[in-house]
């Protein structure tokens, strides 16, 4: 395109419609958002969750993911909200803003009520993002903010910044105290090291043996103790031991095994992962670590509606 042929004013009207265009778009790619959501299908895809899926498959860089992605669930709720995206009014930095406060408000048990909502909204119509942040901090009576800041470095370290209640900062002293044999210089990089080292060796032990027969010898034995009368969720949900659930994950490489049917693709998430039984138990599937796998949380949910069963979620295989 030659823009030298082009005048100022038919340039400031082009961009003008650009941006007209842009904001519908966005309105556009919001419902979309949902509608995958909706359906599971980012699960079903082997992204472990719908702000992976914007990341990964879509190439959204994580802020803008994680805007769409908030935006998107104001949207679901207050529907009225498109209206005001596609005129400019708001933006979705306002209704990311908005979105958080009204989780939070959740989680503290309060209900907001639509009305609130949209006054709220309202209010913040054609603002600043301070002037945003301002009228939701005066609505919601918003604490002081605790931001995490993890930023990598040129020789390959990691800054880390984070904010600390009173309570969790005397907790870290103290711990600091106790592993002062070990790190006489009391560096707060190595007492939480020392910290995280000693937890996951505790969750993950040392060595990763085969529990074949472990498993099968285990729940013979409970078989063998348990009354008639117990319920077989109880007894194979005993069986599953730590020993176990180490050689899982450790055969897993610590993330989800989840495969996506048309595509291969694997999921590979490590957060909040659970034990799954590939043929549920109820269908015939047996207590063998051959018939267990590990799964995130949100594809244990989906085998868990595939299957038509309740799955006997067994915790983190920690």
């Amino acid at each position: 395109m030659d823009f030298k042929k082009i005048s100022n004013e038919e340039l400031n009207l082009r961009l003008e419609k650009l941006a007209r265009s842009e904001r519908k778009l966005t309105h556009v790619i919001l419902l979309h958002i949902n509608e995958v959501d909706s359906r599971d299908l980012h699960l079903k895809m082997g992204y472990e969750s719908l702000f992976s899926y914007l990341v990964k498959a879509l190439h959204y860089s994580e802020s803008a993911a994680y805007r769409r992605l908030q935006a998107a669930r104001l949207l679901k709720t207050n529907p009225e909200v498109a209206a005001k995206i596609e005129s400019g009014a708001l933006n979705l930095s306002q209704l990311t803003q908005m979105q958080r406060c009204l989780q939070a408000e959740n989680k503290r048990g309060t209900a907001v009520t639509s009305q609130k909502v949209t006054e709220v909204l309202v209010s913040m119509e054609s603002k600043s993002i301070f002037e945003s942040e301002k009228i939701l901090a005066t609505e919601f009576a918003l604490p002081a903010k605790a931001k995490e800041i993890t930023k990598p470095q040129k020789d390959e370290t990691i800054r880390i910044e984070f904010t600390l209640t009173r309570e969790q900062f005397e907790a870290l002293k103290q711990a600091q105290s106790l592993l002062s044999h070990q790190c006489p210089d009391g560096s707060w990089s190595e007492v939480i090291t020392q910290l995280a080292k000693k937890f996951n060796q505790s969750k993950m032990g040392k060595g990763n043996n085969n529990p074949t027969t472990e498993c099968s010898e285990t729940a013979q034995s409970n078989t063998a103790t348990k009354k008639p009368s117990m319920a077989p969720r109880a007894r194979y949900r005993s069986a599953i031991s730590a020993k176990t659930k180490r050689y899982l994950l450790a055969k897993a490489h610590q993330a989800c095994e989840y495969q996506a049917p048309r595509t291969g693709r694997r999921c590979q998430a490590n957060f909040q992962l659970e034990v799954d039984h590939i043929k549920p138990l109820a269908l015939g599937g047996e207590h063998r670590a051959e018939n267990l796998r590990i799964l995130c949380r949100a594809h244990n949910q989906l085998a868990a509606k595939k299957s038509g069963l309740r799955r006997f979620r067994l915790g983190h295989p920690h």
